[in-house]
């Protein structure tokens, strides 16, 4: 239960979801973890949390979409451990709408937390990464969105795209001075994003897992969380500049 042991790690989205899901494996893992969420309440809920099994963990509120919120957690997290060396980006927002129903308050809100605030912590902490570049990394959510055409999805899966390609970019830059950076695409996962019908609807789960996934399931959190264990970890130390698809087979099903 060492795979982190070592790492400082900062994970935006800990609320819920994905976010939560890495904060707590990482933590499990040996790695002291800094949890960012604009969801102050459910955000340190998850700290306590980590707290209450015997991890090392600290909370910071911030709203990535300012950019006065992402030198803060940079501050408190530096301040706090003295370093990072690790970064994984989860926070995200999903709106389902027809392309010409999107909004421009749709655009603003989809482009800055999936797209520019990724940006944004990468140009905080990459600098610090590479002053002590001992196995640091950073590990980018996007979604098959960014690969695979999903109806009433497109600003979605257009910054996500902008995300797997921006991510791999820089691999090229940042890998031979230490950092590795990867990207992980995750298929249909039951998160907080998750449509409420359905949550609600066993049937419409499993026609899902008939249509959509050929391993026959959808998604939890962990199938990502255990995803982002191995990109973050030394295990990993020879990958960089990759796209990790994790979707039950969902690409596969056309």
């Amino acid at each position: 239960m060492d795979r982190m042991k070592g790492k400082i790690a900062v994970v935006t989205g800990v609320a819920s979801g994905i976010g939560k899901a890495i904060a707590e494996m990482f933590a499990a893992e040996g790695a002291k973890v800094v949890g960012a969420d604009y969801d102050a309440e459910n955000g340190q809920k998850t700290i306590d949390g980590i707290k209450a099994k015997g991890g090392e963990a600290i909370f910071v509120a911030a709203n990535l979409r300012k950019k006065e919120d992402v030198e803060n957690l940079k501050k408190v997290a530096l301040d706090t451990y003295g370093t990072i060396t690790t970064l994984v980006n989860a926070a995200g927002v999903l709106v389902h709408a027809p392309f010409l129903e999107h909004t421009d308050e749709d655009y603003d809100k989809i482009s800055e937390t999936n797209f520019r605030a990724y940006c944004w912590t990468m140009q905080a902490f990459l600098p610090v990464m590479v002053e002590n570049p001992e196995q640091c990394s950073v590990c980018n959510i996007a979604s098959i969105s960014s690969i695979k055409p999903e109806s009433n999805a497109y600003y979605y899966g257009a910054f996500k795209a902008a995300v797997d390609l921006m991510t791999r970019n820089l691999s090229r830059e940042f890998s031979p001075k230490g950092v590795r950076l990867n990207v992980i695409c995750p298929g249909p996962v039951f998160t907080n994003m998750t449509p409420q019908e359905v949550i609600n609807s066993p049937e419409i789960q499993a026609e899902m897992c008939k249509n959509v996934c050929s391993i026959g399931r959808l998604g939890e959190p962990e199938d990502i969380a255990y995803a982002a264990t191995y990109l973050c970890s030394d295990e990993a130390s020879w990958v960089t500049g990759i796209h990790l698809v994790v979707d039950g087979g969902a690409c596969m099903m056309g």
